[in-house]
């Protein structure tokens, strides 16, 4: 159970925002960015992150359920 929490806590949380964090910080800090396409690129990739994390859970799930 442990081993769950900490697994939904690094792929949901923890990557996440060390992403945009440092996707701002780079971006729009250093390279000095429009910020609205800094944020509307940095939120299209963690779209499609959560949409293959979402995928890659459910597959493991069902999987271990089969066994």
């Amino acid at each position: 159970m442990k081993n769950q929490k900490l697994t939904f806590l690094g792929y949901f949380l923890v990557i996440p925002v060390i992403f945009f964090v440092s996707t701002l910080l780079w971006r729009w800090g250093i390279k000095r960015t429009d910020i609205g396409g800094v944020l509307t690129d940095g939120l299209a990739i963690l779209g499609i992150y959560y949409l293959l994390i979402c995928v890659v859970g459910s597959v493991r799930l069902r999987r271990k359920a089969d066994i």
